[in-house]
């Protein structure tokens, strides 16, 4: 008798299943946008999409043969690599420190900053947690 139920139950979802996935079909077809200004506007849209990517190529291939730009673009690799290379100086020396936290105070050009280092070897400037950035 309970099998017969749970049959009939069973049924029914599956029933109101169909129903539900005919009712969305019918609303994804009258959602549908196809009148002939919307089709124009789109296909307007996506020519100005595509005018902007090609002006935007053009210029980076523009800005490529720039001395200026190369000669900046490789200071800033150079800068990258040097806060690495600070970066990794500064782990080094926290190594050193026994394994408990460590409190001190910095002055820096911006005010005091309170610097934190946990035993885990993280390393906090005023709350916030400083990554470990290596190249």
């Amino acid at each position: 008798m309970i099998e017969d139920k749970i049959s009939l139950a069973l049924k029914d979802i599956k029933k109101m299943k169909d129903e539900l996935k005919d009712l969305k079909k019918d609303l994804k077809r009258e959602e549908k946008m196809d009148t002939q200004e919307y089709l124009e506007l789109k296909k307007a849209y996506e020519d100005l999409r595509r005018q902007k990517k090609d002006m935007e190529e053009s210029w980076q291939k523009e800005l490529a043969g720039m001395d200026s730009y190369q000669k900046l673009r490789e200071m800033k690799l150079q800068k990258e690599e040097d806060m690495a290379n600070a970066y990794q100086k500064l782990f080094a020396h926290i190594a050193e420190l026994p394994p408990k936290p460590f409190i001190m105070n910095v002055e820096f050009e911006e005010g005091p900053t309170k610097v934190q280092i946990m035993p885990e070897m993280h390393l906090y400037l005023n709350g916030r947690e400083e990554k470990k950035k290596v190249l």
